[in-house]
């Protein structure tokens, strides 16, 4: 059993509606290296814990209806990624780092009903991506 005292073959997580406003995330998340799916919907964050980082088989990740206003590099840490979602945050162009499209499992990236007025330029570096959802932002311009 993980330092955590969750079982081994645990491989989803659903966190939400969890308050986890003033960095208060639970540290162990780090230990649980198996986690393939985490949710984390509704949990006010406004941030992406560093601790996500160390999940590394994680496929599947769920921040909707968060207070996020940027991705942080964490994501970038995750090669296994193919499903991204943020939908129903604050999340505005100049917080979408680039790394993001160069995640060469993503699949699904969905950042609608956010602040987005541009689609992201880094968007050609994308190789894998299938669905990209920008629903529900201000989009006034493609690349």
């Amino acid at each position: 059993m993980a330092s955590t005292g969750v079982l081994p073959f645990v491989r989803g997580v659903d966190l939400s509606r969890n308050e986890f406003q003033d960095e208060n995330f639970p540290k162990e998340l780090r230990d649980m290296r198996n986690v393939r799916w985490l949710k984390l919907n509704r949990t006010r964050m406004d941030w992406i814990p560093e601790e996500l980082a160390a999940v590394s088989k994680l496929e599947t990740l769920s921040l909707v209806r968060n207070n996020l206003v940027t991705l942080h590099g964490e994501l970038a840490s995750l090669p296994s990624l193919r499903y991204l979602s943020c939908r129903h945050n604050n999340i505005k162009n100049c917080g979408i780092p680039s790394e993001i499209f160069q995640l060469d499992e993503l699949l699904v990236l969905d950042l609608s009903y956010n602040q987005l007025r541009d689609v992201p330029n880094e968007l050609d570096r994308s190789r894998g991506l299938l669905v990209l959802n920008l629903s529900h932002n201000s989009i006034q311009t493609i690349p």
